[in-house]
């Protein structure tokens, strides 16, 4: 399988999930990412759930003390012949360590220096501490609920973390891009509360001035209901013509579900409560195989919901390499394919921590 990023060479200097996560995304597309750790190595590898393990894949580490004369002076020795450099620290503190841009671009003009910050370089929020959770609720992210009558609730997934490691490899790669007609790099400066807001502001329209219905975007049959043996089922009966597909089944164990007043689109939002409520019960009265077998070959989204390890192990089966099992771990590498080839490689797993240099 050929590597389309052969011969880039990425410094990552950044630690927990965005950064790491966005490098990593570069290493799977065969760039070659040494990692550069505090001598305590990167904090993720105490944190709970492998966030190191799998933000760290197709990495070599270095430890540096980057306080210390020789740690930077051994950091600015790998920048100097490098294409791209991660780092995460608060605005100001990379520029106090000596290994800001104008550093690294003072003997490397070609360098692609990212950033990634929590609110923003130029935010006079810039000096706060911040977590995933944050920039999502700053950026208004939160103010969404993506269920039928139920505040908005932590998405399962850090969204910020990853939204801005897509971002910033999306940047890097435009970047990269421009150097081939200028010979130069540049400053990659990701926000990971300006990402969110981005996102927000899909659900929020073209009219963001004039305050939004936070609920405006759900379908009260666009949702997740229980089944009668607990088990959870996922109705997409957005459009309308999934939702008049859908009423016939729903209808064989709720009947009202059927009356011609349910015929027209508008009953929808103007009798939403009532139809999610017709909606829930009706899927609470038989079991979750029932309901799938109910609307097997009908053309509606209805799908179970399954955990990681159920989706992960029906994607195995797939056999096209986009899970893929090294060192006795488990990886889904990038997964985006290209003339039908999947993208990512898994080349290592993450490294062990090593000695200071």
């Amino acid at each position: 399988m050929s590597a389309r990023l052969d011969g880039l060479t990425v410094l990552d200097a950044s630690q927990l999930l965005p950064g790491p996560y966005a490098a990593q995304m570069l290493g799977d597309l065969g760039a070659e990412v040494i990692k550069i750790e505090p001598p305590r190595g990167d904090a993720a590898r105490e944190f709970r759930g492998d966030i190191f393990t799998v933000a760290n894949r197709n990495k070599t580490s270095r430890l540096l003390d980057l306080k210390s004369e020789d740690g930077r002076a051994e950091l600015l020795r790998l920048a100097a012949t490098c294409d791209v450099f991660f780092e995460g620290y608060r605005p100001g503190v990379a520029e106090r360590l000596g290994i800001g841009y104008d550093d690294l671009a003072a003997i490397n003009p070609g360098i692609v220096y990212c950033s990634i910050t929590g609110y923003g370089r130029g935010d006079e929020r810039s000096g706060l501490p911040g977590h995933d959770i944050n920039y999502i609720a700053a950026a208004g992210a939160l103010s969404f609920s993506g269920h039928w009558g139920q505040r908005p609730q932590r998405p399962g997934v850090p969204l910020a973390d990853m939204g801005a490691a897509s971002y910033a490899v999306i940047a890097i790669l435009a970047a990269l891009r421009e150097r081939d007609r200028t010979g130069r790099g540049g400053h990659v400066d990701v926000s990971m509360t300006d990402v969110m807001l981005a996102w927000a502001s899909v659900r929020g329209g073209a009219h963001l001035d004039t305050g939004v219905e936070v609920t405006r975007h759900l379908y009260p049959t666009n949702d997740v209901f229980v089944t009668r043996d607990g088990r959870r089922i996922a109705i997409g009966a957005l459009e309308e013509r999934f939702w008049q597909q859908a009423r016939p089944v729903l209808a064989q164990v709720e009947p009202r579900l059927a009356e011609p007043r349910w015929d027209e689109e508008q009953a929808r939002t103007t009798y939403a409560q009532e139809a999610y409520d017709l909606v829930a019960g009706a899927v609470a009265q038989r079991d979750l195989a029932g309901w799938l077998e109910a609307f097997a070959g009908v053309d509606t989204p209805v799908s179970p919901v399954v955990s990681l390890a159920e989706a992960v192990e029906a994607r195995a089966e797939q056999g096209d390499g986009l899970v893929r099992e090294l060192d006795g771990q488990r990886h889904v590498v990038f997964p985006v394919k290209l003339n039908g080839e999947v993208l990512g490689t898994l080349r290592a797993p993450a490294p062990a921590l090593p000695d200071l240099a």
